[in-house]
């Protein structure tokens, strides 16, 4: 019979994969078959694996070199002095079977239902194929030589059909990450990354797959599009924020390939998160202006005005807003809410930069005449725009927007801002300027804006 030796600690410890993370008695939720998993391994060969499911309750115990037969059914060899013990009870029976080895290497097999013990042969040995079964689909029991066996013989669609039979994403991702050790074709590596996509559950378990193999996933565009379709399964935030990140800080990433990839970004609703990401960006990239815009675009689907205001900001203040992304900065403007944070973020805009162009400063216009209900907000944001530089022709549009200004005080306050230039300034733009203030329905107020330009 040909068989699969299983090294010291191979066995059991092969298990406690590095990417899981497993420390001693610690416990791991499978989402989909919702059991639990204690395992307690030393680094002599000794371990326990205890595990319920569904009503049923695994007990494995050893200690030694294991080896099974090639169809998983038998434990065919024990190193010297070694042992292993498994015990399943399900709904209050109980079955255990105990092999141990000799100094000579013979096993001696012993089968036990509830406390008494039975022939192992032929109950115990049918038993133990049958059980071998389900506690190498829910454990990482011989992971490794079956991941080898599988492949050895059909590929990675072979170790791909394997996993398909097994229900626990904790023992799933354990033969993923061995399956992504080896030398996958470009299709291989596709279809796995679309199998984890499909059968992992768990959000944690997933995306500690695709944090941990990016070179790999993100080497073409085939394996970045299965890589974002797999991504786009998880449905925590949090898990999703922490695939994005790694990929965000890896530089061999082109510009390119990190606007596809924030594509994953679209299914994240936390404005929390997406914020998050976003900064994230803005923070390790070196974007060209075709991403700030994409950033600008992706602010949109964040429903907060503090969190978009954050973003915007940060777009404004750290990274500079270039003329090509101008219009589309502005289009963000208009689905801010309060009129606190918009002018926030027009105030912060007009300090860094105002775009001289006729079609922007009207369209800018046109936010705070509509976007802005406050008075006060309004008239703070054109005593900014007196701060610049303007053109006859832009001082006039400005003039001219005044009008939906309510308040006599603020808009006294708006056009006393725009004075100086205005008496610097052709006949034309006093025009404009009379005719703004002609909307004051006070006489004290009417005559502080008129005496303003005399």
């Amino acid at each position: 019979m040909t068989t699969l030796f299983i090294k010291r600690n191979q066995i059991f410890s092969i298990a406690l994969l590095a990417f899981l993370m497993v420390l001693p008695s610690s416990t791991h939720s499978q989402s989909r078959t919702k059991s639990k998993s204690n395992y307690s391994i030393s680094n002599d060969g000794k371990g326990k694996i205890q595990i319920t499911n569904n009503g049923k309750e695994f007990k494995i115990e050893y200690e030694g070199d294991i080896t099974l037969s090639d169809d998983d059914k038998d434990i065919v060899a024990i190193s010297n002095g070694g042992f292993v013990e498994i015990e399943r009870s399900s709904f209050g029976n109980k079955r255990r079977i105990v092999i141990e080895s000799d100094r000579n290497g013979n096993l001696i097999k012993k089968y036990y239902e509830g406390r008494s013990e039975k022939d192992f042969n032929p109950d115990g040995k049918e038993w133990l194929a049958e059980v071998l079964q389900e506690v190498v689909r829910n454990t990482t029991l011989a992971a490794e030589a079956r991941v080898n066996r599988f492949y050895s013989k059909g590929g990675a669609n072979a170790v791909l059909a394997e996993i398909g039979r097994i229900e626990s994403d904790y023992v799933n991702a354990a033969y993923f990450k061995l399956l992504l050790e080896k030398k996958l074709s470009n299709d291989e590596l596709v279809k796995t990354i679309e199998v984890a996509g499909k059968e992992i559950d768990s959000d944690y378990y997933l995306a500690s797959i695709l944090e941990s193999n990016q070179k790999a996933f993100l080497s073409n565009s085939e394996t970045i599009s299965a890589y974002i379709g797999a991504a786009k399964s998880i449905e925590s935030d949090h898990y999703t924020t922490s695939v994005l990140k790694k990929v965000i800080n890896d530089k061999n990433i082109t510009d390119s390939q990190m606007e596809s990839l924030l594509e994953i970004s679209k299914d994240v609703k936390s404005d929390h998160y997406m914020t998050q990401i976003l900064t994230e960006v803005m923070d390790n990239r070196e974007l060209n202006s075709q991403n700030i815009s994409r950033i600008i675009s992706l602010s949109k689907d964040i429903q907060s005005d503090h969190y978009k205001t954050q973003v915007l900001k940060k777009v404004i203040n750290d990274k500079g807003l270039p003329n090509s992304a101008y219009d589309a900065f502005l289009g963000t403007l208009g689905d801010i809410n309060s009129d606190h944070y918009i002018s926030e973020v027009i105030r912060e805009l007009l300090d860094k930069k105002l775009d001289v162009s006729a079609s922007s400063l009207n369209k800018l216009l046109g936010i705070v005449k509509n976007s802005i209900q406050s008075d006060h907000y309004a008239s703070t944001i054109y005593k900014k725009m007196g701060d610049h530089d303007l053109t006859e022709d832009q001082l006039i549009a400005v003039l001219n927007s005044l009008s939906h200004i309510q308040s006599d005080h603020y808009m006294t306050q708006a056009l006393s801002s725009f004075a100086d230039k205005v008496r610097r300034s052709s006949e034309r733009v006093k025009a404009a300027y009379r005719t703004a203030a002609k909307s004051i329905g006070s006489d004290t107020y009417y005559g502080r804006a008129i005496k303003a330009i005399d």
